[in-house]
């Protein structure tokens, strides 16, 4: 038996199949009805009429079925929603039929008069019936497949409305893909100990001494929980992976497939989820009002930063955007999936793609051409610190120069405004990659001093973006995914981090503000210690650190340092309208003395060594010490040069 329904249990009953059962029992239920009418005593009951009798009472219920589709749904799936249109069937037809057999004793009272008291219990018996015998399929089919479904079990975090969906997902589609949910947990004191649906609620202390007593194996923890701190969810994930308890999480509500969810999108937490800081709110309006019907042009827009940019400008209508960026196959995975959202109307905007580098002024000055931008989100750059320390020439190249011509075009032909993305590392920088943008945060900043140039410019500096391509996140997610070892630089090194998401909310808002050559910091919350991120990443990955996953200290690589700083010694904030930007007051610079220096960089650098570049670099930024880097005995000739003085 159990073979055959193995064998049967993707494969439904038609619902031809299912009507005919359905007037069986109308039929058992008529006579039924009858008899209990007339004490069972079948002397007051006329064959000949009766057989008209239960024909019209079948018809009409049929018709009614059929117009409420009761036989299309899966028995073995039945739900309330089910049994509403069932008893809907039955209202109409029972109503029916009482209407037109009162009608019908003007002319034909003996053919067509069925008492409305026989009409009345019918309804009670034959809803029952219809009621009942799914139920009673669904509790035969559910106990003779249970010896196959699926031996996890699941534990839903959650006993509101979207812990009572999940568990429905759950428990739902093929018997092989089912999971038993043992019971919910939630910490609403007024849920505890009562059941939803048959599965019992539990306050979190309950179900840990439970879960520890080692009842149950083979078990997880789904978090339905939408309404929740991060900070919270945090807390207790850290309590259940301390158990050994892996976790999922179910996604929002707009993410789910047809408006269902899946259960196939429940996924592990992943360390992006548990980010200890406070969700970002951004000012819509003011940024809809900024970017609504202009055109828009972002480079690096392939990037992970550039690539959320993009997304997010999208959902303020803008009249035109204009994606720049030299990497061809991101850029055109890109474009695929803006061209599916386009042609599925989730925007209006123009799109166009363009192959370019920045560093091309020629080709860039064609595009400024051809497109007129109004605003420009200038995302392109070159940021792996230890490659940079090795290859100067495009980190200044690209950072430096490459800014310095988008910023040019952008004066000469009267751009509005200039976002430039920078970054926590060209605040007193020890490697090349943030002196390079650091210099490029300096031009941009001096362009803001001359009164001839209408375009106003904004830097905005964040720290390390959780995700991001080449970031540690992914890096530590390959190394586990092959067993380990995970590496780590140092064990006291330290970073800032934030979402791809919550840092490109910020950028947009802070380019609505101020009049030009700010320096926008965004608050990044308390920074993460590496070494706990790793060990964060392997237990959520199932893994116990150290032991099943080694983790290795590898050493600072050239160029790093232990901290990221947000501000230079000589910097100060100030408070801006959102509580999470605020405006770095930083020392001017004089545009001619940058400008000229630069100009003579842009005719000399192909003929320069990567001494000479980085020399040049630190002439420039005298704040720019290198760590452990190579380039360290610049410094300290720098030193002696000035000792001599």
């Amino acid at each position: 038996m159990l073979k055959i329904l193995h064998h049967y249990n993707d494969r439904f009953v038609s619902k031809w199949l299912v009507l005919a059962m359905d007037i069986f029992i109308v039929i058992f239920a008529f006579i039924i009805a009858t008899a209990i009418r007339f004490n069972l005593d079948f002397r007051y009951l006329d064959p000949s009429i009766f057989k008209y009798h239960l024909l019209l009472v079948c018809g009409i219920k049929v018709i009614c079925f059929l117009l409420f589709e009761t036989n299309v749904g899966i028995i073995r799936h039945t739900s309330f929603t089910d049994a509403k249109q069932i008893l809907k069937a039955m209202v109409c037809s029972t109503g029916a039929l009482i209407i037109g057999t009162n009608f019908s004793k003007f002319s034909t009272p003996k053919l067509l008069d069925i008492p409305t008291s026989i009409l009345l219990i019918d309804f009670f018996v034959s809803v029952f019936g219809l009621v009942v015998s799914r139920i009673l399929i669904k509790y035969i089919f559910d106990s003779l497949s249970s010896s196959f479904k699926s031996d996890k079990n699941v534990i839903i975090y959650g006993a509101g409305r979207l812990g009572l969906m999940t568990k429905n997902a759950l428990t739902s589609g093929s018997p092989a893909n089912q999971q038993k949910v043992l019971f919910f947990i939630d910490d609403n004191q007024q849920k505890t100990g009562k059941s939803i649906e048959g599965v019992k609620v539990l306050g979190k202390e309950e179900a840990k001494r439970i879960i520890r007593s080692m009842k149950y194996e083979n078990v997880e923890i789904i978090f339905a929980i939408q309404a929740i701190s991060t900070v919270r969810k945090g807390d207790i994930t850290e309590e259940f992976l301390e158990m050994g308890v892996p976790l999922r999480i179910v996604p929002p509500m707009e993410d789910w497939m047809n408006g269902e969810l899946n259960p196939s999108q429940i996924s592990k937490i992943s360390i992006e989820d548990l980010l200890d800081r406070p969700s970002i709110q951004i000012n819509n309006r003011l940024v809809k009002d900024f970017i609504e019907a202009k055109r828009v042009l972002i480079t690096g827009a392939a990037g992970s930063i550039g690539s959320e940019i993009v997304r997010q400008v999208l959902r303020f209508d803008p009249e035109e955007l204009i994606l720049v960026d030299q990497a061809e196959s991101p850029l055109y995975d890109l474009e695929t999936e803006l061209i599916r959202l386009k042609n599925g109307k989730k925007f209006k905007a123009r799109l166009h793609v363009e192959v370019g580098d920045v560093t091309n002024v020629s080709q860039m000055g064609k595009l400024f051409q051809r497109y007129h931008p109004q605003v420009i989100y200038h995302a392109a750059a070159y940021k792996h610190v230890p490659l940079m320390e090795d290859n100067p020439f495009k980190a200044v190249e690209v950072n430096t120069l490459g800014t310095e011509g988008l910023a040019d075009l952008a004066v000469k032909f009267k751009v509005e405004k200039f976002v430039f993305v920078s970054t926590d590392k060209a605040v007193n920088p020890t490697n090349v990659m943030g002196a390079s943008k650091r210099l490029a945060e300096v031009y941009v900043q001096s362009l803001n001093s001359l009164h001839h140039v209408e375009t106003r410019f904004t830097t905005t500096r964040f720290g390390n973006v959780l995700g991001s391509n080449g970031s540690v996140i992914p890096l530590f997610r390959k190394q586990i995914e092959r067993g380990g070892p995970v590496t780590v630089t140092h064990p006291e090194i330290i970073r800032y981090f934030m979402t791809i998401p919550e840092a490109c909310q910020l950028v947009l808002e802070a380019g609505t503000m101020g009049k030009g050559g700010e320096i926008y910091v965004f608050d990044m919350g308390v920074p993460v210690k590496i070494l706990d991120l790793a060990e964060k990443m392997i237990k959520l990955s199932g893994f116990e650190p150290h032991t099943q996953i080694k983790i290795e200290y590898t050493g600072l690589r050239p160029g790093e340092k232990l901290f990221e700083e947000l501000l230079s010694d000589k910097e100060t904030t100030l408070p801006t309208h959102h509580p999470k930007i605020m405006v770095a007051r930083v020392s001017s610079h004089n545009f001619d003395e940058i400008s000229n220096e630069l100009i003579k960089l842009r005719k000399d650098i192909n003929k320069m060594s990567a001494r000479e570049i980085v020399q040049f670099l630190k002439y420039m930024l005298p704040e720019y010490i290198s760590n452990n880097s190579p380039f360290e005995k610049l410094d300290e000739v720098r030193v002696g040069d000035h000792q001599e003085e």
